[in-house]
C-alpha cells in the first residue's frame, strides 16, 4: 500500500532507525449505504489484507469508516 489518499502512517524509531507499524485508510460510506453493506464492500476491497475496521456513525447511519492495517 504505497500511494494513500486518505489515511496515516505511524512509524516508530530508534536511534536514527525508523520502522512502519501502521497504516490506517478513510473510507466514506456511499449514500444510503447501511452498516452491513459498507462492511462488506470495504472486507470486499480490502480482503487481501489484514486489519481492523472502525465504523463512524452519523445520526445513526455510517459516515465512514478508519480501515488499520498493521
Amino acid at each position: 500500500m504505497d500511494h494513500i489518499k486518505f489515511g496515516r502512517k505511524i512509524y516508530s524509531f530508534d536511534n536514527g532507525d525508523v520502522v512502519l507499524k501502521s497504516t490506517s485508510v478513510t473510507e466514506k460510506a456511499l449514500p444510503n449505504e447501511d452498516e452491513r453493506t459498507f462492511t462488506r464492500r470495504l472486507v470486499e476491497k480490502y480482503q487481501d489484507q489484514r486489519g481492523v475496521i472502525e465504523v463512524v456513525f452519523k445520526r445513526g447511519h455510517p459516515d465512514y469508516a478508519i480501515i488499520t492495517f498493521s
